[in-house]
């Protein structure tokens, strides 16, 4: 898990400057902009259909699969299961 605080301490700045910063570069938060970076690597390893949804949601960054799950469905307007449905052949 990645914070805002670990992520200032490595540039030795304060949480409050690396988020203003980051939020001028970026236009969104730190934490928003790491929980969007967990979400498409959670649909590229769905896409893959190598890994079941529990093991997706552990590789994406996640350590509660019910918070995951939710988390999908407000990210893609559907849960990892509907969405590994929508991608069959």
């Amino acid at each position: 898990n990645i914070s805002v605080e670990f992520l200032a301490s490595l540039c030795k700045i304060s949480s409050v400057h690396l988020r203003n910063v980051f939020a001028k570069k970026f236009g969104t938060s730190p934490i928003k902009y790491i929980n969007n970076l967990k979400m498409a690597r959670a649909k590229e390893l769905l896409n893959s259909q190598f890994y079941s949804i529990s093991e997706v949601c552990f590789l994406s960054g996640y350590n509660d699969e019910s918070y995951f799950c939710r988390e999908f469905k407000k990210h893609f307007d559907l849960t990892p299961g509907e969405y590994v449905k929508s991608t069959e052949n």
